[in-house]
Formats: C-alpha cells, sequence, structure tokens
C-alpha cells in the first residue's frame, strides 16, 4: 500500500545528511523507523509535526554553503536539491495526509 514511502524517507534522510541538517536527520530517521514497525498513523505524526510555524519543513532552502572568504554562496547544484527536497516533501505529506484521514 506504501510501497514507496520507505524509499523516500530514505532518500529525504540522505539528501539532509549532505547538507549537514542533522535536526532534520534525526526527525526523518524518526518517522522511517515508525515506518518500518508498521506504525503508519505514528509516522504521519511524525512527518507532519515538522510542518508550520517559522523554521519548519516548508522553510527549508538547501544549497546554501559559503565560499573560501566566508561569504554566502550558492551550491552549483542547489535548484536540482531544491526541486528534489520538494518533490519528496510534497510525497511524504500526501502519504501523510492519507493515513491520517484513514486511506
Amino acid at each position: 500500500m506504501h510501497e514507496n514511502i520507505r524509499v523516500q524517507l530514505t532518500e529525504m534522510i540522505f539528501l539532509l545528511e549532505a547538507e549537514n541538517s542533522d535536526w532534520w536527520v534525526k526527525h526523518f530517521k524518526h518517522a522511517l523507523s515508525a515506518f518500518d514497525s508498521n506504525e503508519f498513523l505514528n509516522c504521519a505524526n511524525i512527518i507532519m509535526s515538522g510542518s508550520g510555524g517559522l523554521g519548519s519543513l516548508n522553510d527549508l532552502v538547501l544549497g546554501q554553503t559559503t565560499n573560501a572568504k566566508g561569504e554566502f554562496c550558492w551550491k552549483a547544484n542547489a535548484d536540482e536539491l531544491n526541486q528534489k527536497y520538494m518533490h519528496l516533501l510534497g510525497e511524504l505529506y500526501a502519504f501523510s495526509k492519507s493515513v491520517q484521514k484513514g486511506n
């Protein structure tokens, strides 16, 4: 029923690990643990607990870095990273909303 969700959670974790987003890596590992225990509602609730409010998953922007002078700059693949992130987040939100509605 939720065949792709484990893959999407794992991809999200890898994506966030590469960005050193430790807080959100922990968040999605917690969701993955619930998923692997067949606790789909708990998994959905964990995912959705990261949405809304300041500093939420919706506010996260990937691909930010600094150059040798310490100045802000974008990684060359920032657009690709953010498109992948938003796609995964959308899929995980859709799963979560479906589970929360009892579908």
